[in-house]
């Protein structure tokens, strides 16, 4: 096992990933504005990998850490929380694809890159929240110790399944099946994503 298997944890992830026929997940590497001046949240470089299974994550990973080692920015791969939904997505693709014709008929040539890069609309289409195959949450706690999270994470074990936890640079993941949510309380902050990434490490470039 390579050095960035090991710090990703590519085991757990191999476990934790439930693959199929219509079910994929995305890879990203994004260069976060909280940590280069120059870029903002809406222009966040980010590139995305599909990974259709467990085979072939491991490789997707080094791939992805190749790529954005030609570059001067600082990336962080992620891993989708939930798994991706492939026909829901083609149906959605097909739904833009629709709407950019229109516009191209009516006149409008901005729309006319799109059509040049379907490949990269079909990732961002993916990562849509109506794409998601499953619905698990992501509590992300920042600013805690080790033993706060191991706390938190025994406490939400009281309500659901805890499938992941994972260290990122500011804190915490922790990934869990879907509950009532509402029903939940704890005595640290946290913010709760219904469709997020979770974090794996920082690309060795």
């Amino acid at each position: 096992m390579s050095d960035l298997e090991a710090r990703v944890g590519l085991d757990e992830l191999e476990s934790y990933c439930a693959f199929g026929d219509e079910r994929v997940y995305l890879l990203l590497a994004i260069a976060r504005s909280k940590e280069h001046e120059d870029v903002t949240g809406t222009t966040e470089p980010a590139i995305r990998e599909v990974v259709e299974d467990a085979q072939d994550l491991g490789r997707k990973i080094e791939h992805l850490d190749q790529v954005v080692s030609r570059f001067d920015s600082r990336y962080r791969l992620y891993l989708s929380a939930n798994a991706r939904d492939t026909t829901t997505a083609f149906f959605e693709l097909r739904e833009r694809m629709d709407d950019w014709l229109r516009m191209r008929l009516g006149g409008n040539e901005e729309v006319l890159p799109k059509f040049k890069r379907v490949d990269s609309e079909f990732k961002s289409v993916l990562q849509s929240d109506t794409c998601k195959a499953e619905p698990n949450f992501i509590f992300d706690l920042d600013d805690v110790t080790a033993a706060e999270a191991e706390t938190f994470r025994n406490r939400l074990g009281e309500y659901t399944t805890v499938r992941m936890v994972r260290e990122t640079p500011n804190g915490y993941h922790v990934v869990t099946e879907s509950f009532n949510y509402t029903e939940f309380t704890a005595a640290i902050e946290y913010e709760l994503k219904t469709d997020g990434l979770v974090f794996l490490t920082y690309a060795t470039g």
